[in-house]
């Protein structure tokens, strides 16, 4: 059993089954919010949310890929952790960069901008809540005496919430 005790296929389907509402609701808003505005309509913008939302969701697979990863490297636990993080890791990286190549594809529109937008609140909603999981459990470890568990949280919120800083730094220089 790797990925504390879930095992990989099962963490991956949680996680898809969590994520995978949201793609519909974030075209809906974009969506709405163009109608609201009295902008033209946009063909692509279902494929560009699309696109976005799958763009999301490496990130994210990237990101808990890097957390097993530089935990398993400071517990030099390379079966339990590093591999595992590794294929994540790996597997987000690549279709990172299908996602975003895929977009560069896309004729400009003024409406692709609110819908990044979105999305970097939806990814800095994710990042900042497994953040503030992360410090919880690193308070709980510390609090219990048990430090040498605090190991995966601790990577966990520096991977997190340093992608949380970036989203908001994102966010508020648009």
């Amino acid at each position: 059993m790797s990925l504390i005790g879930l095992g990989m296929l099962p963490f991956l389907m949680y996680f898809l089954y969590a994520a995978l509402p949201l793609a519909p609701l974030a075209y809906l808003f974009v969506k709405w919010r163009a109608y609201r505005d009295g902008g033209g309509s946009d063909p692509w913008l279902g494929v560009a949310v699309l696109l976005q939302y799958f763009w999301t969701l490496a990130l994210q697979l990237a990101l808990i890929g890097l957390v097993l990863a530089g935990a398993g490297l400071i517990g030099n636990k390379m079966e339990q952790e590093i591999k595992p993080g590794l294929a994540l890791l790996s597997t987000g990286v690549i279709a990172l960069l299908a996602a975003f190549f895929a977009l560069k594809r896309l004729p400009h529109s003024s409406w692709r901008g609110q819908a990044w937008r979105v999305f970097f609140v939806l990814n800095l909603l994710i990042c900042g809540l497994l953040a503030l999981i992360a410090l919880a459990a690193v308070s709980f470890a510390l609090f219990t005496g048990k430090a040498a568990d605090a190991r995966l949280p601790v990577v966990a919120l520096a991977c997190f919430g340093g992608a949380g800083m970036w989203f908001l730094r994102l966010l508020i220089r648009k």
